[in-house]
C-alpha cells in the first residue's frame, strides 16, 4: 500500500527596493496557510529568486544596469518578522538571504560585466523550513550606483507544502519566530 506523497505549491512574491539606498519589504500573508491555533503550518521546501528590472523598468524583467563605472550591492532578506533595516543569518527570524556585489567597467549604464553573490540563490532546505506565523516579510536594499531606469526589484518564489503538528507544537513553533 502506498501512502499519499505531500503536494508542494508555490507562494510568490516581490519587493522594489529600486535604487534609493533604503530597505524596504512587502508582507507576505500566509493565513490562508498557516493556523497554528488550528495546528497548520507552512513548510518552505526551497526558495528561488531574482534581481531584475521592475515592471516601470526600461527593459521590465530584464537584466538590472548600474551607472557608469560604478559599483553597488543588491540585498534580500525572507524573515518571520517586520524589519527596519536587513539582519543577519544568526538572526532568530531570519529564514533566507542573500546579496550580490556588482561593478560596471563600462562609461556608460550597462548591465554589471563583474557580479559576485553570497549564498544568493536557489536556497534548498534538506528538510524544509517550517513556518508558523501567518505573515513572512520580503525585504531588499540596493545601493544608489543601480541605474534609476532599472527599478531594482527581487522576485521570489517559495516552495511550499502544508504540515499539521499538535496544537502546542505549532503554538510553540510561531511564539519562536516572533
Amino acid at each position: 500500500m502506498y501512502m499519499a506523497k505531500q503536494e508542494s505549491f508555490f507562494i510568490r512574491a516581490t519587493v522594489t527596493p529600486d535604487d534609493s539606498g533604503t530597505f524596504v519589504q512587502t508582507a507576505v500573508d500566509l493565513s490562508s496557510y498557516v493556523n497554528a491555533l488550528g495546528k497548520s503550518i507552512l513548510k518552505i521546501r526551497a526558495i528561488e529568486g531574482e534581481w531584475c528590472q521592475g515592471p516601470t523598468g526600461a527593459i521590465p524583467n530584464g537584466a538590472p544596469k548600474m551607472d557608469a563605472g560604478t559599483s553597488g550591492e543588491a540585498c534580500w532578506q525572507l524573515t518571520t518578522q517586520s524589519n527596519i533595516g536587513l539582519v543577519s543569518l544568526d538572526d532568530r527570524t531570519t529564514i533566507a538571504k542573500g546579496m550580490i556585489w556588482a561593478h560596471n567597467q563600462d562609461g556608460a549604464s550597462a548591465v554589471p560585466s563583474n557580479v559576485y553573490n553570497d549564498s544568493h540563490l536557489p536556497q534548498h532546505y534538506s528538510d524544509g523550513f517550517l513556518v508558523a506565523v501567518e505573515e513572512v516579510y520580503l525585504g531588499g536594499l540596493c545601493g544608489t550606483n543601480w541605474a534609476s531606469t532599472s527599478n531594482m526589484t527581487f522576485n521570489i518564489v517559495l516552495e511550499c507544502e502544508v504540515m499539521t503538528l499538535t496544537q502546542s507544537a505549532a503554538m510553540a513553533l510561531a511564539l519562536s519566530q516572533q
